[in-house]
């Protein structure tokens, strides 16, 4: 699965992407706008593994990212040089064990490419359970080191999905009423963006969807 400011993430880091690669969560479904490995293969990257909990389009080999004793985590040990997980940790049970385990998948030396949903409607992929910040990302990655410099967003209830620099405070809300939203909560917000743009509301509806985009790089420790 893929969407273009996923693709255009990659795109940007192409060179970090070192062969063998592998995605976590490969699984190509109907409705996904673009694809991952067929973005690397016209990039003369062929070496790429898929993973995912079920058979399908894009899949290698079905394993759990959660379970460290299944057979493919005891023979892929630091083999990887890249890692792709794009909006994979908001939808398994147990990101902390999810991340220990790619962590472990990847080489020394090796980059590990991830995009999370930060703001986004309930996903049934089959289920969905977290969101996650930049330093969240970071916090399940404990074993990686970030390049702050990497850090996107893409907001995807743009007319155009666009990737821009992460920022703090979140620079963007949207100007026009989205189709999903009432017309009393898109005056409000209006509102709220002519004369409350420091907010009193918080985390809300207020925010398009987002998604952040973050690199880290596995080091041999000292």
């Amino acid at each position: 699965m893929a969407t273009p400011s996923q693709i255009g993430y990659l795109r940007i880091n192409l060179d970090l992407i070192k062969e063998p690669v592998l995605i976590v969560g490969s699984k190509q479904y109907d409705f996904d706008k673009m694809s991952i490995r067929k973005f690397l293969d016209g990039k003369g990257i062929s070496i790429v593994t898929g993973i995912d909990i079920s058979e399908g389009e894009g899949v290698d080999e079905v394993a759990d990212i959660t379970i460290k004793d299944s057979e493919f985590f005891k023979k892929n040990q630091e083999r990887f040089n890249t890692v792709l997980c794009m909006e994979i940790m908001t939808h398994v049970k147990n990101p902390f064990a999810a991340a220990d385990n790619i962590m472990k998948l990847l080489a020394i030396n090796g980059t590990a490419l991830f995009s999370e949903c930060f703001v986004r409607k309930i996903s049934k992929m089959p289920a969905d359970y977290w969101r996650f910040t930049y330093d969240g990302t970071k916090m399940l990655f404990s074993g990686l080191e970030f390049d702050d410099s990497k850090a996107m967003i893409s907001l995807t209830r743009e007319k155009k999905e666009m990737l821009l620099p992460l920022k703090h405070p979140l620079p963007q809300i949207l100007p026009e009423k989205h189709t999903d939203e009432s017309v009393t909560g898109y005056f409000l917000r209006r509102l709220h963006r002519k004369f409350l743009s420091k907010g009193i509301f918080g985390m809300s509806r207020l925010f398009p969807e987002i998604t952040i985009y973050s690199a880290g790089y596995k080091k041999l420790k000292a």
